[in-house]
C-alpha cells in the first residue's frame, strides 16, 4: 500500500468537536425537579447555629442535674427544655439526624413531660422508618421509645388533646401509627444494623418488658461510645436502666405484638433463616422473636414455640418428616460464632421431643468432640442443662452425657474447654441428683485413678485450678527448678479461671461428694491460693458452703486462723479474713477477737487491715464482752456464690394473658372512632 493511502485525516478545531459533543450532553441532564439525596443527612443539615444553641442546652443541662437543690433545678429544667422544644420547632428531623445534635435529643428523653413527647413524637411521623434505618435517628428513636415506656408506665390514660393546630394523638395512638408505618419494613430492618435495635426496642415496649432487661439492645461499639460520653455530657438513663418489673402497657398493645409475631412468622421462611442466623446484626432479633414465642400460648401444645411450623421448629430444621440425617447447614451453625447464640435460645425455648430429636441428631455420641470445639462447646453446654434426666430402666440422655463425659473428658480439659463439665455440675445441683456421675467424670476428665490414694487427692485443687491432666501437671511440678524466684504481684500465675469456678461448684456438691476439695484444700497451700485474685475465690466458696460438714469447714478455719493477721494485710486475703469471720461460731469469733487485739496496731497501719478492725467491734468487745457476744451471734449472713440464668425468658408471663389479634380494618376503625370522639369532646 502506498503512503498516500495512509496519510491522516485532517485536524479539526476545538470549538467544531465542542459543538459536536453538546447535543449529546443534553441527553444526561438531570432534571430541575429531581434534588440530590444524601442517606447521611436525609432531612437537610444543621444550621451551625442551631448546632451551637443545642450544645450550649446540654451544657447547662448537665449543670442543673448536679445541684442539690431540686426545687430550683425542676423549674429551671422545665424552662430549658421548653425554649429547647422551641427552637428545634420544624427541624426535629434534621436535629435527630445529627451527630452532635442526636446525642442531645437523647439526653433530653428522658427528661420530656408526657405531652412534650407526644408532640415530638407527632413532628416525626411519618419518618419512623427512615430515622429506623439511620445511624444516628435510630438511637434518638430507642430513646424515645424508652421514654415513651416511662410515661405509659406512669399514666396509662394518655388522650388524645384538640388545639387550633389540631388533634395531638395519645401516647398508644403514637405508637399504634408507628407500628403500622413500620410493619411492611419488619423483615427488612431485623438485618439492618441500626433498624434491628428499634424492632426489639418496638417488640418490648409493646410486650411490657422493661428495655434494660435485655442486654443486647445496644452494640459494643454503641455503649462504649455512649460510656465516653457519658463522662464529659449529659447522660441521665438511670430512670429506666434500674427498673427490672414488668411495666403497665394498654391491652390492644398486647393485640399488636401477636400481629407482629404473626407477620415475622409469616415472612421468615426456612431459606430466610439460614441467610439471618449467621449474621451478628440479624441474629439477636432472631432470638428475641423465638424468646416471644415461647411466650404465647398455644391451646393444644402449651405453647406457640412448641409447634412443628414455628420459627424455633424452622432453625433447628425439625418437620414432621425429619428423619436423623445431619444436615450441612446444621453443623456449620455449630461451628458458626454468631448462629450458635441462635441455637442456644431455640434449645432454650423449645419442647422436649424436638429437643431430644436433635439430641440424638446432632450431639449424641459426639459430645467430648463437639465440647471441645470453640463455639459449638455452648451449644453443648446448653442441651446439659435441658436435657431429661428422669430414672428409669434404660439410662436417661443427661446420664448417658455423663457416660461420653466419663470416657473421654480428657480431651475437653487437653483443649482447655471445661464449659461441658460445668454445664453438668449445674445441672446436677439443680437437680440435686446425679452428684456421684458428675463427680466422677471430673475426675476421670483430669485422669485421676478410681481409687486415688490420699496423696493423690491432695493434688486435686492445684490440678482443676491448672486445668492439666494429673500426668500433666506431675511433669510441670518436676521440670519446675528447685529455687523459683519469686513472682512479683500482678504477674501471670498458674491459675486459671475455668478450673477457679468449677471448683466453686464443686463446693456446692453434697457430702461425701465434695471430699475431694475439702481434703485437698486442708492438705494444700492455703496461704498462696488465699492470695491469688483467682484461687481465693475457691477458698470463699469452700468456707460460704451450706452443703460442707462442720468437720469439713472447721478443718478449714484450724488452718486459716493461724495466719488471719498476715491475710488481712493482702488484698485478696483481706477477703478470706472476711469469710473466716461470717462463717466462725461463737467461741471462734471470740478466739478472732483476740488475736485481733494483739495485732491491733499493725493491722491499723495496713490499707486493707483496718476495715477488718472496723468490722470486729472491738471497742464493745472491751466494754461489754455479753453485748459484742449477742452481737456477734448476728454476724453469720456469708453471700453464696450463684450464678445467673442466662436463659430466662422474659415473655412467659403472656401465656397467662388471652391474646386476641384484630384485622387491620379493625384497628383502623377503632382509630378513626377514636379520634371522632375526642374531637367531639
Amino acid at each position: 500500500m502506498g503512503k498516500s493511502e495512509r496519510r491522516r485525516a485532517p485536524k479539526r478545531a476545538k470549538h467544531v468537536e465542542e459543538a459536536e459533543a453538546e447535543p449529546m450532553m443534553e441527553d444526561d441532564e438531570v432534571p430541575s425537579w429531581v434534588q440530590p439525596h444524601d442517606a447521611n443527612t436525609p432531612f437537610g443539615l444543621v444550621a451551625p447555629p442551631l448546632q451551637s444553641y443545642f450544645k450550649e442546652v446540654n451544657g447547662q443541662l448537665t449543670e442543673l442535674i448536679q445541684t442539690h437543690d431540686a426545687n430550683a433545678r425542676s423549674e429551671e429544667k422545665d424552662m430549658l427544655l421548653q425554649a429547647a422544644l422551641s427552637e428545634m420547632d420544624g427541624n426535629e428531623l434534621a436535629l435527630a439526624t445529627d451527630p452532635t445534635c442526636s446525642l442531645v435529643l437523647e439526653n433530653m428523653a428522658p427528661l420530656l413531660s408526657e405531652k412534650a413527647l407526644r408532640v415530638l413524637l407527632d413532628r416525626m411521623a411519618g419518618n419512623f422508618t427512615t430515622l429506623s434505618f439511620h445511624r444516628y435517628g435510630s438511637h434518638v428513636l430507642q430513646s424515645l421509645l424508652a421514654a415513651t415506656q416511662l410515661a405509659l408506665h406512669a399514666n396509662t390514660e394518655s388522650k388524645a388533646t384538640t388545639s387550633k393546630d389540631g388533634i395531638l394523638r395519645s401516647l398508644p395512638e403514637m405508637v399504634t401509627s408507628m407500628f403500622e408505618e413500620m410493619e411492611s419494613s419488619f423483615l427488612s430492618m431485623a438485618s439492618d444494623p441500626f433498624a434491628s435495635h428499634i424492632l426489639q426496642s418496638l417488640v418490648t415496649l409493646l410486650a411490657g418488658v422493661p428495655l434494660a432487661s435485655l442486654d443486647d439492645l445496644r452494640s459494643k461499639r454503641s455503649a462504649k461510645y455512649r460510656s465516653k460520653e457519658r463522662q464529659k455530657a449529659m447522660v441521665d438513663d438511670s430512670a429506666w436502666s434500674s427498673l427490672s418489673e414488668r411495666m403497665s402497657v394498654p391491652t390492644d398493645f398486647l393485640s399488636l405484638l401477636y400481629r407482629l409475631y404473626q407477620h415475622m412468622a409469616s415472612e421468615l421462611t426456612p431459606e430466610k433463616i439460614h441467610a439471618l442466623m449467621p449474621e451478628a446484626t440479624s441474629a439477636p432479633s432472631l432470638g428475641l422473636l423465638m424468646r416471644l414465642e415461647n411466650g404465647f400460648a398455644d391451646a393444644k401444645r402449651g405453647s406457640m414455640a412448641w409447634r412443628k411450623d414455628s420459627i424455633t421448629s424452622r432453625v433447628l430444621e425439625y418437620s414432621s418428616k425429619s428423619d436423623h440425617t445431619r444436615s450441612d447447614f446444621m453443623e456449620a451453625s455449630l461451628r458458626d460464632t454468631v448462629a450458635t447464640h441462635v441455637l442456644e435460645t431455640a434449645l432454650r425455648t423449645t419442647s422436649v421431643p424436638i429437643l431430644l430429636w436433635f439430641w440424638k441428631t446432632y450431639i449424641q455420641g459426639r459430645v467430648v468432640k463437639l465440647g471441645a470445639h470453640p463455639c459449638a462447646n455452648f451449644v453443648v453446654a446448653t442441651m446439659l442443662r435441658m436435657l431429661p434426666a428422669d430414672h428409669g430402666t434404660d439410662p436417661s440422655p443427661f446420664e448417658q452425657a455423663l457416660q461420653e463425659l466419663s470416657q473421654a473428658g480428657d480431651q475437653l480439659v487437653k483443649g482447655q474447654m471445661l464449659g461441658a463439665l460445668q454445664a453438668a455440675l449445674e445441672r446436677s445441683i439443680q437437680l440435686q441428683d446425679y452428684a456421684k456421675e458428675v463427680m466422677h467424670a471430673i475426675t476421670s476428665a483430669f485422669r485421676f485413678p478410681a481409687e486415688s490414694e490420699e496423696e493423690t487427692r491432695k493434688k486435686f485443687v492445684p490440678v482443676v485450678l491448672s486445668m492439666h491432666t494429673l500426668k500433666a501437671y506431675t511433669n510441670t511440678q518436676k521440670a519446675e527448678p528447685t529455687k523459683q524466684s519469686k513472682r512479683k504481684r500482678g504477674e501471670a500465675d498458674q491459675f486459671t479461671t475455668q478450673g477457679s469456678i468449677l471448683l466453686q461448684r464443686i463446693a456446692m456438691l453434697p457430702s461425701p461428694e465434695n471430699e475431694w476439695l475439702y481434703e485437698s484444700l486442708a492438705h494444700g497451700d492455703l496461704a498462696t491460693w488465699c492470695t491469688s485474685s483467682t484461687a481465693v475465690h475457691v477458698v470463699i466458696a469452700a468456707l460460704a458452703s451450706r452443703t460442707a460438714s462442720f468437720a469439713q469447714r472447721r478443718s478449714l478455719l484450724r488452718i486459716l486462723l493461724p495466719m488471719l493477721v498476715d491475710l488481712c494485710d493482702d488484698v485478696w486475703g483481706s477477703r478470706v479474713a472476711d469469710a473466716v469471720w461470717l462463717s466462725a461460731d461463737g467461741f471462734t469469733k471470740n478466739k478472732i477477737a483476740q488475736q485481733t487485739i494483739q495485732n491491733e496496731k499493725r493491722l491499723l497501719a495496713s490499707a486493707y487491715g483496718r476495715f477488718f478492725v472496723r468490722r470486729l467491734r472491738l471497742g464493745v468487745y472491751r466494754k461489754s464482752p455479753d453485748e459484742w457476744k449477742e452481737w456477734a451471734q448476728t454476724e453469720n449472713s456469708l453471700p453464696l456464690p450463684e450464678w445467673k440464668d442466662a436463659g430466662a425468658n422474659p415473655f412467659l408471663f403472656l401465656r397467662d394473658i388471652k391474646v386476641m389479634s384484630k384485622s387491620r380494618t379493625e384497628d383502623k376503625a377503632d382509630t378513626e372512632l377514636a379520634q371522632i370522639f375526642s374531637a367531639i369532646e
